[in-house]
């Protein structure tokens, strides 16, 4: 499975090319894996496990500080998936396309690097526990490192990568961390209290429709790839969701594939308008980011075939619309990040908070909460925040009022 995946990728791989690897007969797959996604899944579980249990050796047999148990942990993770890089190719980067298993999957495997990141931060003298959705956000940011660990492997060496990945985890730890937690939480209760007249406003950042058939053909495109019907979606069913005849949608697109590109397009540029924010390059930039995140949550929460989009359909339809997803979250990481102040930070920085902000929907997303993601929007804040104007300075700005 790992060799028939690092040659053409998930969607392409077929039994025949596993069978044919393996040197084994149809028969002897099918009494050891029900279909290709079973083997992928328990393919992804062995190597993660090998993994896990390399990185925790590392930091039990490490002595001093934290930071150098969490350097040699994160080390040997970085090892794990670089050194092998068709291994760390399938787990980082062909699993997700899996679709909903694949998701809850990744998502597992993150919760086992999420608890181990809390008792860490729980044993740090002067430093007090961070709340959930920060570690959370951190393991995002992570995966996203090692993603790019594997996918430039020339370009990014293992120490790089360990080092980059250290001061990433480590530029989060505060003393007023509780403080934050408390207030954040009061601040979403407060909200949720309020009803559908605070959590159906309607985000300011999604632009008005072009074309109004077009955006209507391509919004139902999105919905019902979100709702599981995208390997089998049709130009078909699409047109009949959208309520328009088959020759209006010819007109309009040459098949489907195209079809949900372009619509892949205009989530793009929704996402993007929720952040765009003249401010972010401004002296206002703190405040600037924590409504720009806000109105993209919001933006989220709204339409949750968006994020579920953005976190698993959009892998699952081919190369390209892969790569459109992945410079999305690039490009919102950027446009956050870009005006922010002080020396420009390393590149594993900007690919850590679109991981960060990717991983926490996809975690709302398995987990069917994606109408929670607004009340999350200030400990990602804090999280894009921290690594530019440090973790206390940060602080101070979430648990502000806007």
């Amino acid at each position: 499975m790992v060799e028939a995946v690092a040659a053409g990728g998930y969607r392409e791989t077929s039994v025949g090319q596993v069978v044919a690897l393996a040197g084994v007969s149809r028969r002897s797959f099918y009494e050891h894996f029900a279909n290709k996604q079973e083997c992928l899944l328990r393919t992804f579980d062995l190597i993660v496990e090998s993994a896990v249990r390399r990185a925790e050796a590392a930091y039990r047999a490490t002595d001093g500080p934290l930071q150098e148990r969490l350097r040699a942990s994160l080390g040997a993770l970085a090892e794990a998936m670089t050194a092998n890089r068709k291994a760390g190719m399938l787990v980082m980067l062909e699993t997700p396309t899996a679709g909903g298993a694949g998701l809850l999957r990744l998502r597992d495997a993150t919760e086992r690097c999420e608890r181990m990141l809390e008792l860490s931060f729980s044993a740090q003298p002067g430093a007090g526990p961070l709340p959930r959705p920060v570690v959370r956000a951190i393991a995002g940011g992570l995966h996203a490192a090692l993603s790019m660990g594997v996918r430039e492997r020339h370009a990014i060496a293992a120490g790089e990568l360990t080092e980059g990945m250290l001061g990433w985890t480590l530029g989060f730890q505060s003393r007023a961390a509780p403080r934050m937690a408390e207030l954040v939480a009061a601040r979403a209760r407060t909200s949720l209290a309020a009803g559908p007249a605070s959590a159906g406003r309607r985000p300011s950042g999604e632009p008005q429709p072009g074309d109004p058939e077009r955006e209507r053909i391509m919004e139902q495109a999105l919905r019902a790839g979100a709702e599981g019907e995208l390997r089998e979606l049709t130009a078909a069913r699409i047109a009949e969701l959208a309520g328009v005849s088959i020759d209006a949608f010819f007109e309009l697109f040459e098949d489907k594939d195209q079809c949900y590109l372009a619509a892949l397009e205009m989530l793009a540029g929704r996402l993007l308008a929720a952040v765009d924010d003249e401010r972010l390059c401004s002296s206002e930039w703190p405040t600037a980011v924590r409504r720009a995140i806000g109105e993209l949550m919001l933006l989220l929460a709204d339409r949750p075939h968006y994020a579920g989009t953005i976190v698993s359909q959009a892998l699952c339809a081919g190369p390209e619309a892969m790569r459109r997803n992945a410079e999305l979250a690039s490009a919102i990481a950027t446009r956050l990040t870009h005006g922010a102040p002080g020396e420009p930070v390393g590149r594993l920085t900007v690919e850590g908070v679109g991981g960060a902000i990717w991983h926490t929907v996809r975690c709302q997303v398995a987990s069917g909460r994606v109408q929670m993601l607004p009340a999350l929007s200030d400990y990602l804040s804090y999280v894009v925040l921290a690594p530019f104007i440090g973790a206390d300075a940060a602080v101070e700005v979430v648990t502000e009022e806007l």
